[in-house]
């Protein structure tokens, strides 16, 4: 058997109780979580910003660290005299002039 023809076969819209409005697009991941925080409470939302601080501060204390070990090396491979632009005995890196 075939089914009968479909002319004038109707879209179906899925209507949901949180939409904004027609045409709104969804909320991005940034916006839902802020919506989740308002939501849950101000005990919640000060955890997670508390949380976030110390990540912060984590990540500052690599950064420091990081910035320090790279000054370390380059305090150990600069010539201890400017004035010769001779590398040192053992080095392997030496001041290149331009004029050459």
């Amino acid at each position: 058997m075939s089914e009968p023809a479909r002319d004038k076969e109707e879209p179906v819209e899925a209507t949901n109780a949180t939409e904004e409005g027609p045409g709104l697009p969804p909320p991005t991941a940034v916006e839902s979580l802020v919506n989740a925080l308002l939501e849950s409470g101000p005990e919640v939302a000060e955890h997670v910003v508390r949380a976030a601080q110390e990540l912060l501060l984590a990540a500052q204390v690599i950064v420091d660290a990081a910035q320090d070990a790279v000054q370390e090396q380059q305090d150990l491979r600069t010539p201890a005299h400017d004035d010769d632009h001779a590398p040192e005995s053992g080095a392997s890196v030496h001041h290149l002039d331009r004029s050459e």
